[in-house]
């Protein structure tokens, strides 16, 4: 069953997204939908409840004698008996007999005499209909894959000032395929590789990497559809910079633009930072945020106002290294350039700069930046043995002030070394990270997934024990779906996998087919919470790399 605490989260990401349900549809949905009897599907599409053979469904007024308004709070005249205030009247609803695809179901009602159209999808209320005109509304129902197969009812009401009409319910079923299933799989040019992606409002596809060019690796941009994968700009892959390098990490705005981040070889051959926003065609705007070389840029996140806080390390110039970060406002200010953050242990100022820290990702919600990645040092007070732990802190997004401890991730038995390279928000609150774990000599590591609420751990799993295990993408959905994506050394070669865990009949191991090795280098959720898994295969000692969708 759906798990309705976890909806916030998701919101957050649905409020940029036109065809997103609002929170109300989506808290009850959540509940509810997901609730169907779970029969299959006819395995044919059509339309049910198109129209009324006899005559056009009047309904009746919800008029008061002192003109009281419907249900629907929309304001209407003083009285229902004002001449001009005519009955609505829908003539038909059209809806798919049978939907096969997460995303949203297209509602179409041909109504008269209408100032609104509302639905209930069984028994919550929708988002308000759009008017196309012409007496024709258009209204979505949202389908998020496997998790609501079975029958639902959508139920239409019009209404004109305070008199109502509505329509018989009308039924149809979801069958759409079972977790895990691959929908697609693309290949981009040979010599390329793909490090982060991220998901439109469209739910589209865009990934960020590097290309060769000329002998040279260079920073890489490329859109993908959702539909089949295929590239959707005219000049396909887009290289974003002459200079060897590689495009890090990126961040879609809910404008369409991005916030990519860049390492790339200056003229001195020096490696440097670079931050840059593109419009939603992957062209550059010329806003890019002041950088120097030293430091390395890892992870990015889109705040509240447009800008971006991002993060990585460097050297501190003290004999450690630091977690590095960068901050700009959505009116292209610049707030931090290359600032430190410095683990030591709460309340042992004598410790800092005795740590190594790296950061390799970030969260950026409700002006908090979750700071996502490893410290190694003496963290369990053992005079001779340094360790490395996974840590996650918080950072005020304005300020850069800690907003608390520092989390830093326990030993479990023999696995006493960690580290987080990805992480995304948790539906509870909070976040959680994927990683890897390992035990002294390194011979043995595993995958991890962790969720941490403040400095407090909340959740812990594991798999499998390997000669090579790390996680790189994490997302936990709003119906409780944990899915992270990683490299594991098989027996024969290493293989890129893709993990669906936590909801029932969401189990699944994935991997990248191939005899040769392959990796993932991190996954991307649509508005629908369907995935898309990156990485890239080698093929004939190539590298190439390669995006595929799969069915959640």
């Amino acid at each position: 069953m759906a798990r309705q605490s976890a909806l916030v989260v998701v919101l957050l990401a649905l409020a940029s997204c036109r065809d997103a349900p609002n929170y109300a549809a989506f808290l009850a949905h959540d509940a509810q939908m997901s609730m169907g009897t779970g029969s299959e599907g006819s395995g044919t599409t059509g339309t049910t409840g198109v129209e009324d053979t006899t005559a056009p469904w009047t309904g009746s007024s919800e008029a008061t004698a002192t003109g009281e308004v419907s249900s629907s709070g929309e304001a209407g005249p003083t009285t229902a008996v004002d001449g001009e205030l005519l009955l609505p009247q829908i003539l038909s609803v059209d809806v798919p007999a049978s939907v096969h695809l997460a995303g949203p179901v297209t509602v179409t009602v041909h109504a008269e005499h209408a100032t609104a159209v509302r639905a209930t999808l069984d028994g919550v209320e929708l988002q308000p209909f759009e008017d196309q005109g012409g007496g024709v509304w258009l209204g979505l129902a949202p389908c998020y894959g496997s998790v609501d197969n079975g029958d639902h009812v959508v139920e239409v009401s019009a209404t004109h000032g305070p008199l109502a009409a509505s329509w018989p319910p009308v039924p149809f079923t979801v069958s759409t395929p079972a977790p895990g299933g691959q929908a697609w799989a693309v290949l981009a040019p040979p010599a390329s590789t793909t490090r982060r992606a991220a998901a439109t409002a469209e739910g589209d596809l865009i990934e960020v990497g590097a290309v060769e060019v000329e002998g040279v690796m260079k920073p890489a941009i490329r859109k993908r559809s959702a539909a089949n994968g295929g590239e959707m700009w005219a000049e396909g892959t887009i290289v974003l910079d002459t200079r060897e390098g590689s495009a890090d990490a990126i961040a879609v705005r809910a404008d369409g633009w991005m916030w990519v981040a860049m390492n790339v070889v200056n003229p001195n051959k020096k490696w440097q930072p670079r931050i840059v926003l593109l419009d939603a065609d992957g062209h550059a705007t010329g806003i890019e945020a002041p950088t120097e070389p030293g430091a390395t840029v890892r992870g990015i996140g889109v705040t509240d106002d447009g800008g971006f806080f991002a993060v990585g390390f460097g050297g501190s110039g003290l004999g450690d290294m630091d977690v590095v970060y960068w901050r700009m406002s959505g009116e292209d200010v610049a707030t931090a350039s290359a600032k430190l953050w410095d683990y030591f242990p709460e309340g042992q100022a004598d410790l800092k700069h005795t740590f190594d820290d790296l950061a390799f990702d970030v969260v950026v919600a409700d002006g908090v930046a979750w700071v996502v990645g490893a410290s190694t040092g003496k963290h369990d007070g053992l005079l001779n043995k340094e360790r490395s732990r996974g840590i996650v802190v918080r950072l005020d997004v304005n300020t850069g002030a800690e907003l608390g401890p520092a989390a830093v991730a326990e030993s479990v038995n023999v696995w006493r070394h960690s580290m987080f390279l990805a992480g995304g928000q948790h539906p509870d609150g909070g976040v959680v990270v994927t990683g890897s774990e390992s035990i002294d000599d390194g011979s043995m590591q595993r995958i991890t997934v962790q969720a941490f609420d403040g400095s407090k751990r909340t959740y812990y799993t594991s798999e499998l024990p390997a000669s090579v295990a790390y996680g790189t993408g994490v997302a936990w959905t709003a119906h409780g779906a944990l899915l992270f994506a990683g490299v594991v050394d098989v027996g024969d070669g290493l293989r890129g996998a893709l993990y669906g865990r936590e909801l029932p009949g969401l189990n699944f191991d994935h991997f990248i087919i191939g005899t040769e090795p392959s990796a993932a280098h991190g996954l991307a959720l649509d508005a629908y919470e369907q995935v898309y898994l990156i990485g890239e295969r080698t093929l004939g000692g190539v590298r190439q790399a390669r995006a595929s969708r799969v069915a959640r």
